[in-house]
């Protein structure tokens, strides 16, 4: 695993995603160095700002405390090489309540446990969204089994580009361009381009799903919204699912059912057509005229992928280089998907440019043992307190690099006062 850490640090953190620097202030790593040892139970939990670049930041990271240290990651990536990833404490994020056992074991022999607690995975730099509960649970479990301190260890990391990456941006925005059937746009600003980028990819998905505009002179994000809304209510009119006040919650408990009977369809009429890994959502009104199982899926990934461009994390002033590139990876991953090219672009995603990483340690957070009904409280302020301390990091990291973004920075056509423009 320490061999593992150096061909990480000198092949893909300063290699392939073009990382110069990993910024953890003194204070910072003294935090991480007083929770993550071997008298403590740890349980780290980052934010996850950019997929494939998180995992080498994580080694990196775990390379200062515990080179030992566990770290959950998507099935998919474990079984690709079983033995190699169980040598290296990968643990496979759908393990269930094994997956946990043996994670709480690590805690307790205090070699730490890794993995991104945020439920609502946008990759966004600069906020962190709803925490998944396992962090919580698995600490409060541990802190039941030992006399030593058990800490949640909140981390944050942002991505920031040391020069203009203007130039790549726009490559990026011709490739999209080209794969979705976009009008191209060449010769016009950054800020122009991806303005116009996005009001061409929301008319074309609107049509792509039979969806008429009712007001096209509203501003981007209030069309996006209603659009939306609209397919979360055509899905919530054929299933049955118990609404939330979080619109990502709901659309995560419609694709649990939804994906549920598709499986049991397919399983009991294996001809009846398509696999989900081939189906593609047809253009037009009469591919919409057929309703099933694996078209409710992807109308429900829809939903969720206009909810990850957000007036709460996008309307502002400025538009920085680091929103926009993680924007149009999004982008990527979300609707170009075939072809080995685009299966690297979405497993690795290649900078734009030269980076430096900005690492933040809140305070970590001592977990104590409570009485059976107070579980249920407790749980829910150790989450909120984990995510609220998070973004406190990461708002500090932001203010003090605030001259180095802002200096390519553009400013925001999404932005409240452009609306309608």
């Amino acid at each position: 695993m320490r061999m593992l850490g150096v061909v990480n640090r000198w092949l893909l953190v300063r290699g392939y995603c073009r990382i110069h620097h990993v910024d953890i202030p003194a204070a910072d790593r003294e935090r991480l160095l007083r929770a993550v040892n071997r008298d403590t139970a740890a349980f780290l939990g980052p934010n996850h700002p950019e997929f494939g670049a998180d995992w080498l930041v994580d080694k990196e990271v775990s390379t200062f405390v515990a080179p030992r240290m566990a770290s959950w990651a998507a099935r998919n990536i474990v079984n690709a090489a079983p033995r190699f990833w169980g040598m290296n404490n990968l643990v496979a994020a759908d393990g269930g309540d094994a997956a946990k056992e043996y994670s709480i074991e690590r805690a307790l022999a205090g070699d730490g446990v890794l993995l991104h607690p945020e439920g609502s995975v946008r990759w966004t730099n600069d906020h962190v969204h709803p925490l998944f509960p396992g962090i919580a649970q698995m600490a409060m479990q541990a802190a039941e089994r030992t006399e030593r301190p058990v800490y949640i260890v909140p981390l944050v990391w942002k991505y920031r580009y040391i020069g203009d990456v203007s130039g790549r941006m726009h490559r990026e925005m011709a490739i999209i361009e080209r794969a979705l059937d976009l009008p191209t746009m060449p010769g016009v600003s950054v800020a122009k381009r991806f303005h116009a980028l996005q009001l061409n990819l929301l008319a074309a998905r609107m049509r792509s799903f039979g969806y008429e505009d009712a007001c096209p002179s509203a501003s981007f994000f209030e069309r996006q919204r209603a659009f939306q809304l609209h397919l979360v209510r055509e899905l919530m009119s054929r299933y049955r699912v118990e609404p939330s006040e979080s619109m990502d919650r709901t659309i995560a408990r419609l694709k649990s059912v939804i994906l549920s009977e598709a499986k049991d369809l397919h399983s009991s009429q294996p001809e009846a057509g398509p696999s989900l890994r081939s189906l593609r959502l047809r253009s037009g009104q009469a591919g919409r005229q057929i309703s099933s199982p694996s078209l409710d899926l992807l109308q429900a990934d829809e939903a969720r992928r206009l909810g990850e461009m957000s007036a709460d994390v996008y309307d502002t002033p400025l538009l920085t280089q680091e929103q926009i590139s993680e924007c149009l990876k999004r982008t990527r991953d979300r609707l170009m998907r075939r072809g080995w090219r685009n299966a690297l672009a979405n497993m690795l995603p290649c900078p734009l440019g030269a980076r430096v990483v900005h690492v933040g340690v809140p305070e970590p957070i001592c977990v104590t043992t409570v009485h059976r009904h107070e579980r249920g409280d407790y749980e829910a302020a150790l989450l909120e307190l984990t995510r609220a301390s998070m973004q406190s990091a990461l708002d500090d990291i932001n203010r003090r690099i605030a001259p180095a973004v802002e200096a390519f920075a553009v400013e925001n056509p999404f932005a409240s006062q452009s609306f309608g423009s």
